[in-house]
């Protein structure tokens, strides 16, 4: 399996299980997201080199930006600007979508992350707006 079509299975089932919170899998950049009136609520994934067919490597982050986004960092993130980062893989957590197994235990653990880190902070913040 290669690195699109692993990300499209997880997108598309993190998509089914978080969409009627308004969040949407983006094909294009590899990203879970919502936006509202002041942020943009986001899991993001990204992948290294030296992946084969049964072990694909990827690189999970949660991140809520404020809206309107600054995509060339011309405002260096700091709490104003970037209210939450988090990255699992820093955190010591390493994911493997190299089959369809792995990507069910992916799924899982990203929406545990999800569920604990991103959900409770985006419910904070929706409050406010």
């Amino acid at each position: 399996m290669n690195f699109n079509k692993a990300m499209q299975m997880l997108g598309t089932k993190l998509q089914g299980k978080y969409g009627h919170l308004g969040f949407k899998y983006k094909k294009s950049d590899k990203t879970l997201t919502r936006h509202s009136k002041n942020f943009t609520y986001m899991i993001a994934f990204s992948s290294f080199g030296g992946n084969t067919k049964d072990s694909i490597s990827i690189e999970v982050c949660y991140i809520i930006n404020t809206r309107p986004y600054d995509p060339y960092g011309y405002a260096k993130p700091d709490i104003n600007t970037q209210p939450l980062f988090y990255s699992l893989r820093d955190n010591e957590i390493y994911l493997d979508i190299g089959n369809e197994e792995k990507i069910n235990n992916t799924f899982e653990i990203v929406c545990q992350w999800m569920d604990k880190l991103l959900i409770p902070k985006m419910n904070k913040l929706c409050a406010t707006e």
